[in-house]
């Protein structure tokens, strides 16, 4: 067909050439003649363009995601020997075919062997549809912004919510970042220009229940929302206190009296002479206190006691003690002011301690988790720190005053700040409150739940993505399969939640379902108490999401076999020249012999 037309473009540039030729006017012969062929070639080549020769290879794709980086794609294009096509997925990009799903991947190009996938990669759900293709990942490095955040599901009032992360700024502006609760910031951190640095922000809760606090970042005049820490206060427990004591102390009456007002069980005994106790109890039944037997200790949490009265119990009671502390988890505090020198009593007071004064008392500055140092009279040592001793109060400069070691289920503790009872009498009830509440909480016997739910993955649930649930059930050797529901609390609206049993873990069923909406939700089990969890939005902590990408992506590529696939062969294509060119030749040409032919 192309020949033929050829052949009848003949007699069209013959019959220009001639009119051309005849004419009188022997001026712009030689423009004349060459526009008449310009002409006729260009009509020609509009019916039929020519097309050039251009190697491709059917075997490799180039997927681009999501923060891909233009120079490793030229560079993966300058490297190949026939180009290969270029995808996009769910990211704008010059030149590349744009997909709604990778399942089309295949259908695009069904010869396809190996991807190389740049960006930040996929969701593990998405990245089945490469299952047994070769992917090569070029991920993107660190995006600017928010790198890790960290914050606990609960806390207890009275405990700081410590929201921890690192954040990278790229730029040479640094940033503020804010902890924003109950309508104002709380605490705030500079990020450092240039560099990624981590930083902590604190507020402590003032009432129980579920809040949301946000993270804030102003930079530039401009403030933007990073995302929100969900929250869950629970009140204070009720612990069970035992206090024995060698005489009678103002410390210990003081302290008897302020933990029975914050609406803890107390009991108190007191030695008159030997083998008779000064005993009382307050918002506890009142049970004998006269022998320290294993019924008795498991009424309580913690013992606080000193070693004077630790000397005056049977050995009996102190082997009762031991296993109360090894067996059932029972804390035992003990406050001293001087090292113990008696072996009977060496398993709750064998602390290694340095002596930093002549004086039999000194008076330091004393601190303990969230509260600002006080000015506190305490024992002339200071506790040794070794990897099984746990600090729990300090002095200063880096003075250990206060520590508990692991001994079994329990701890004992050492405190050598003998009294604390000036702070009361001074109007320093803040500082005597807080300091004990972090004293017993570091000591008292753990709570062990034997049915619980935990979030198993991810950090930051959202909607529309799958979240896996975890139930724990210790209660019998074979549990059975649970029924369990997960309801979203701003509309009531409920979804039941198949759960699977873990083969390896017969205790642990697993399920995995996908919230609809952000908000608080509960997953609830029968006779387990609720768990409540928060869906955050879309737009809140983009880095999890594309922290969650890199990962699975890795994940997936590492379960792939080692082997290489080859590419497959080369193969050619025809692409035709754009026909916008002969267009225009044929436009100018035309034009010309028309206007030279009028002037």
């Amino acid at each position: 067909m192309m020949q033929l037309t050829w052949l009848l473009a003949i007699p069209m540039l013959a019959l220009l050439l001639w009119l051309a030729w005849r004419r009188p006017n022997r001026q712009r012969l030689a423009a004349r003649l060459l526009a008449s062929g310009v002409a006729v070639a260009s009509l020609v080549l509009l019916v039929f363009p020519p097309a050039t020769k251009q190697a491709i290879s059917p075997g490799t794709a180039i997927l681009l995601t999501e923060g891909y980086n233009p120079d490793t794609l030229r560079q993966l294009l300058g490297q190949a020997q026939a180009k290969p096509e270029v995808y996009s997925y769910r990211t704008s990009a010059d030149k590349a075919t744009p997909l709604e799903s990778l399942y089309l991947l295949r259908k695009k190009q069904p010869g396809l062997v190996r991807v190389h996938l740049l960006g930040y990669g996929v969701r593990g759900a998405e990245l089945q549809a490469l299952h047994g293709l070769q992917v090569k990942a070029h991920l993107a490095a660190e995006a600017e912004g928010m790198a890790a955040v960290h914050w606990p599901e609960s806390v207890t009032l009275g405990e700081a919510v410590e929201v921890s992360g690192r954040y990278k700024v790229a730029g040479k502006n640094g940033a503020r970042l804010y902890l924003q609760a109950a309508g104002q910031a709380q605490d705030s951190a500079v990020a450092t220009a240039d560099t990624t640095t981590r930083f902590g922000l604190r507020y402590t809760p003032k009432q129980t229940g579920q809040f949301i606090y946000t993270i804030l970042r102003k930079s530039g005049g401009t403030t933007d929302t990073l995302g929100q820490v969900p929250v869950q206060v629970k009140p204070v427990k009720a612990l069970g206190v035992l206090l024995l004591a060698s005489s009678p102390l103002f410390e210990f009456r003081f302290l008897k009296n302020h933990l029975a007002a914050q609406q803890h069980g107390v009991a108190l005994r007191t030695a008159v002479s030997k083998g008779i106790y000064q005993q009382e109890w307050l918002n506890m039944p009142r049970t004998s206190l006269d022998r320290l037997t294993p019924k008795l200790l498991q009424q309580f949490d913690v013992v606080l006691t000193e070693p004077q009265a630790l000397q005056l119990l049977s050995a009996t009671e102190r082997a009762t003690l031991q296993r109360a502390v090894t067996e059932e988890g029972l804390g035992v505090l003990t406050i001293s002011n001087a090292p113990a020198t008696q072996r009977s009593t060496a398993f709750f007071t064998s602390f290694q301690m340095e002596r930093r004064s002549r004086q039999d008392a000194r008076s330091t500055r004393a601190s303990w988790a969230d509260n600002a140092p006080a000015s506190v009279t305490a024992a002339p040592y200071s506790l040794v720190r070794t990897t099984a001793v746990t600090g729990l109060v300090a002095g200063q400069p880096g003075q250990l005053l206060a520590a508990a070691k692991r001994a079994g289920w329990g701890k004992v503790a050492l405190s050598l700040v003998p009294q604390t009872f000036p702070w009361q009498l001074e109007g320093q009830q803040a500082v005597y409150a807080s300091y004990w509440a972090s004293l017993l909480s570091g000591v008292a016997r753990q709570e062990v739940q034997d049915r619980f739910w935990q979030l198993s993955d991810p950090q930051v649930p959202q909607p529309n993505q799958p979240l896996t649930l975890t139930f724990t059930d210790y209660t019998t050797p074979y549990p059975a399969l649970p029924a369990a529901t997960v309801m979203r609390l701003a509309d009531s609206s409920t979804v039941d939640l198949p759960l699977a049993q873990n083969p390896v873990q017969p205790a642990q069923f697993s399920g995995t379902f996908r919230p609809h909406r952000s908000g608080w939700h509960r997953a609830q089990a029968p006779d387990t108490a609720p768990y409540f969890f928060f869906v955050q939005d879309t737009s809140d902590w983009v880095f999890a999401d594309l922290q969650a990408r890199r990962q699975e992506t890795q994940a997936f590529l590492a379960q792939q076999q080692a082997s290489p696939t080859a590419d497959g062969a080369i193969a050619y294509t025809q692409k035709p020249l754009p026909l916008l060119w002969f267009f225009l030749l044929f436009v100018l040409s035309s034009g010309f012999l028309w206007l030279e032919e009028k002037f």
